[in-house]
């Protein structure tokens, strides 16, 4: 199987995501809303061998920043991939987009005639100022979590209905539409590309919607193929463009995705069979002091880091297992060098099949310091349960390590780590999308009681109830780690972890409150 790379990169601050496989010709592959590159893995393994693949996430979409300002246009979304395509240096490609990947794509086309050797779109939204009109806010209602998790119910039904339905939301035999439905796996893996971006899942759809001048198609110049599968709901587009030159060819796709593939793989050798191989470089660490985004490979899979080069000791900041990661405008970071990772399983490093034992954990981390800040002194910090890693860390690092400042950490006997076991939310993805609303309960509970004590007066906390973003950043990390948060949290909770910690051979700091201290057990470690 081929190896697909994930990569970030800077263009004027804000950080992009991508993925590169294969050599030759380079081939651009634009997602469509509201997912990301990972819906090009199996296209990437295909075309690899004849092909350097690359595949960004668009602004504000997968793992990529947003771009200031709203609305976006197609446009906006072109111009911020021509400037991705030149950050990684490439001059000349093909292009393949699906649905707004598509418009996107033919954008690029259009603006760029010497640069694009051929042009193909998956289904090309030619949609009519009175269907903008029509569709608008009904189409994509804003997406604001709810105190009480309502926001995931909805969304789960939301993402099944769209395979009844175009649009989703009408539901006269008129808009039916004859194709397959979501399985609960599926269902799973589209309610989690929302989830993924929240709010903004509405900026691609919305700027797709609202395109209509379709000028663009009758001036392209390139080889170019525009593609209308049977059971999309946009083969009743193709007949809305008329006037194509001769070499945009507008081709009805019956059998599915898988033929339109074997279709294009004569063209595409054909099309590109002049072009010259793109070269892959990989960039140099970045020296400057400000943040930057890297994929780190480590035997837990690809590891997403933050940082900042700087003189003096590294900050190596641990988020708690089980929550969203760290960004640096979360930190009141000072001067000198800092690393953040994205723990196995979390946030953009969430592409992992390991277990996410206390081990394996601790060797990405490991793998994260090694490179150019590997002779650097560090203070290590970590939040809640991700004291759990700190030891081990220490045995590992030896004298590197000069200070340690554990936030609020948990500190269990056997018992409360069994009852926190004992009642985890449910993992299993059921039909209903139950397991959403599970994992948003015990999520919220688990700031209104001890979540490793039996539910009762005594468990409950006297704090401010957690705002639904809180709530909501943190289940998304949830539903990513499914089954493995039992190993997780297990592992970082091992009871006895109380004693190790007070054995440290380094200075250690506890930053606390007494509601957050479970029975003043983190103010006893200080003393």
């Amino acid at each position: 199987m081929t190896s697909i790379q994930r990569r970030f990169v800077s263009i004027n601050g804000r950080q992009v995501h991508y993925r590169i496989a294969g050599s030759g010709p380079a081939l651009l592959l634009i997602h469509q809303s509201p997912q990301n590159s990972r819906m090009w893995h199996a296209m990437m393994q295909r075309y690899a061998d004849r092909y350097t693949v690359i595949a960004p996430d668009t602004p504000g979409f997968g793992h990529s920043e947003a771009l200031p300002g709203n609305p976006m246009t197609i446009a906006d979304f072109g111009a911020a991939t021509l400037e991705f395509i030149d950050a990684i240096g490439l001059q000349r490609f093909a292009v393949f987009g699906m649905h707004t990947g598509g418009l996107i794509a033919t954008w690029l086309a259009w603006a760029n005639p010497q640069r694009v050797a051929a042009l193909v779109v998956d289904g090309y939204a030619a949609f009519t100022p009175e269907e903008s009109a029509l569709y608008g806010e009904a189409y994509l209602p804003p997406f604001v979590p709810q105190w009480d998790g309502s926001h995931l119910r909805w969304l789960w039904s939301r993402m099944r209905e769209q395979k009844y339905y175009f649009p989703w939301y009408d539901g006269r035999a008129e808009a039916a539409m004859c194709i397959a439905p979501q399985t609960t796996q599926s269902s799973h893996d589209t309610v989690m590309d929302v989830l993924d971006v929240g709010d903004t899942y509405r900026a691609g759809y919305a700027a797709a919607f609202r395109h209509n001048d379709h000028h663009w198609v009758n001036e392209l110049q390139m080889p170019s193929w525009l593609v209308f599968r049977h059971g999309d709901p946009l083969l009743a587009h193709m007949p809305r463009l008329s006037d194509v030159p001769d070499h945009v060819q507008l081709i009805e796709e019956p059998d599915g995705i898988a033929a339109m593939h074997a279709r294009m793989d004569a063209w595409l050798a054909q099309t590109l069979a002049i072009e010259p191989a793109f070269v892959v470089t990989t960039s140099a660490a970045s020296q400057d002091s400000s943040w930057h985004r890297r994929i780190i490979a480590t035997t837990a899979g690809d590891m997403a880091v933050w940082e900042r080069a700087g003189e003096g000791p590294v900050h190596l900041v641990l988020h708690a297992p089980g929550t969203r990661p760290l960004s640096p405008a979360q930190l009141d970071a000072g001067e000198g060098a800092w690393l953040l990772p994205d723990l196995p399983g979390h946030g953009a490093s969430c592409e992992t099949e390991s277990e996410l034992s206390a081990a394996v954990v601790v060797d990405a981390v490991l793998s994260a310091l090694r490179g150019g800040a590997e002779q650097q002194p560090l203070v290590i910090e970590a939040h809640g349960a991700a004291a759990g890693y700190v030891p081990s860390l220490i045995d590992a690092l030896g004298a590197r390590v000069q200070h340690v400042l554990l936030h609020s950490p948990w500190l269990l006997d056997a018992d409360e780590q069994t009852q926190l076991l004992d009642t985890l939310p449910t993992t299993v993805i059921d039909r209903a999308g139950g397991y959403l609303c599970d994992a948003w309960q015990w999520e919220r509970e688990r700031h209104l009681l001890w979540p490793w004590m039996v539910p009762s007066a005594e468990a409950r906390r006297r704090v401010d109830a957690p705002t639904p973003m809180q709530v909501h950043a943190n289940v998304v990390e949830l539903l990513r780690l499914g089954p493995r948060l039992r190993t997780l949290l297990r592992d970082a909770t091992a009871p006895g972890l109380a004693a190790r910690l007070r054995s440290l051979p380094v200075p250690l700091q506890v930053n606390t409150d007494s509601e957050s201290d479970f029975q003043g057990r983190a103010a006893a470690l200080s003393a």
